[in-house]
């Protein structure tokens, strides 16, 4: 396979490593090869059907990635086999992300990991010390109560009284809710009323969940009032670049519900300050990502919380044209600044980044404008699929499309038939 002419390049000799295996891992991959013309190693427990057959990834499997010891026993197997190369690594998932603040004294000089430091981490993907920062720099964010681990069943009700039913429920540890096992488990919960809250409740305590619950009043609208905001912060905390992603259609799999499966590049100054206003005040660097629903009622814009991060639908910004990694390839490989000699893509470029398959898409796009956006976007050419990459072009990758393709038909049709715009 020869290797494409990439709009950037680097001084210094480097590998990115990725721990995970899901679509983001590819995605990162491809924005590797598209914009710097390496090859990412990606280090999984398995063989992920995401990067299998992928020309561009040399995947490892390590069975005990998950050990502390062992992810950093494979990170400095991979600095062996590329003498003189400093190693970039990179998470996908938020408990990826911890891992690597935990372990990341035990890696050697050759090894590079460009996230803030695991406090920092811990306190921003923090539902309820997210929600408190907003309140002190003024940013909106739905009226929120935290039900501690110990507040009594009898309290619960008399806690929750100044929201309005029905309401959100999200575990406040969001790390350690991912490891949870129990029956309908949803990423994020619904209670109509204190007796469906407290059922939720219990079945999360006796699956092993020991934190709080973040309790919210739901913000009206359906999928496309939906926004992502992206942020990269420089090493000294300064907001340096942000793009807003305008979403059109979420996951509603209870296992992965809220997750963008569509998104059109978007813009807005305001939710641009505010994010500044939020990452500053902590002093945050490297990309933060942000869930943001604006309110049909009066164009209000709350934040839901931060991601530490480049988001699950990354793709969005690879698609308008904005380089993603090469920033961090910048400023943590090569000690320069993060944008010297980088272009970023117009902000006012119409680009579909569609994780489920576009014609589904559509299906479910109830605002007329949007739909005309659609519309033109697709007859221009400007989608972008996760995993159709032209210098990575095989059987098995076309076959990874398609099964993830029927897949999203599948859950659709038995987890959401009809769009929901309330």
């Amino acid at each position: 396979m020869s290797m494409p002419v990439a709009p950037h390049s680097s001084t210094t000799p480097f590998v990115p490593v990725v721990l995970g295996g899901d679509l983001p891992t590819y995605t990162l991959a491809r924005a590797f090869h598209a914009e710097l013309g390496v090859r990412t190693t990606v280090l999984s427990r398995a063989v992920p059907s995401a990067v299998r057959g992928s020309a561009i990834i040399d995947n490892v499997v390590v069975p005990g990635l998950s050990e502390p010891d062992e992810a950093v026993a494979a990170v400095h197997r991979v600095a062996d086999a590329h003498p003189g190369a400093r190693i970039l690594v990179l998470g996908t998932m938020d408990w990826w992300i911890e891992r690597l603040g935990e372990i990341r004294g035990a890696f050697d000089e050759r090894v590079v990991v460009p996230y803030p430091e695991l406090p920092l981490i811990e306190r921003m993907n923090d539902k309820e010390q997210f929600a408190q920062l907003c309140a002190e720099v003024g940013v909106a964010h739905p009226q929120t109560v935290v039900v501690d681990h110990d507040v009594a069943e009898t309290q619960v009700g008399d806690l929750l009284g100044s929201l309005r039913w029905p309401l959100v429920v999200k575990a406040a540890d969001p790390p350690a809710f991912h490891h949870l096992i129990y029956p309908g488990k949803k990423k994020v919960g619904y209670a109509a009323d204190v007796a469906e809250l407290l059922d939720l409740r219990r079945t999360m305590s006796e699956a092993g969940y020991a934190g709080a619950l973040v309790v919210q009043e739901r913000i009206p609208g359906g999928d496309e009032q939906m926004r992502l905001l992206t942020t990269y912060s420089d090493r000294a905390g300064r907001v340096r670049w942000g793009r807003v992603g305008h979403v059109l259609l979420e996951d509603h799999d209870p296992s992965w519900i809220g997750n963008p499966l569509a998104v059109m590049h978007g813009t807005s100054d305001s939710m641009l300050a505010d994010a500044t206003k939020l990452l500053e005040a902590v002093g945050w660097t490297g990309y933060a990502n942000f869930d943001v629903k604006v309110d049909p009622r009066d164009g209000r814009e709350y934040f839901f919380e931060l991601n530490p991060r480049l988001g699950r639908s990354h793709g969005y910004l690879h698609a308008a044209g904005h380089p993603i990694v090469t920033p961090y390839v910048r400023e943590y490989v090569e000690g320069r600044d993060p944008y010297e000699d980088v272009t970023t893509g117009p902000e006012t470029d119409d680009w579909l980044y569609a994780i489920a398959p576009v014609p589904l898409v559509r299906r479910y796009v109830t605002d007329r404008a949007v739909r005309h956006r659609l519309t033109r976007v697709r007859q221009q050419g400007r989608v972008m699929r996760p995993f159709v990459y032209a210098p990575d072009r095989s059987s098995e990758r076309l076959l990874a499309q398609v099964k993830s393709d029927v897949l999203f038909v599948k859950n659709f049709a038995s987890h959401y038939r009809r769009p929901v715009t309330s």
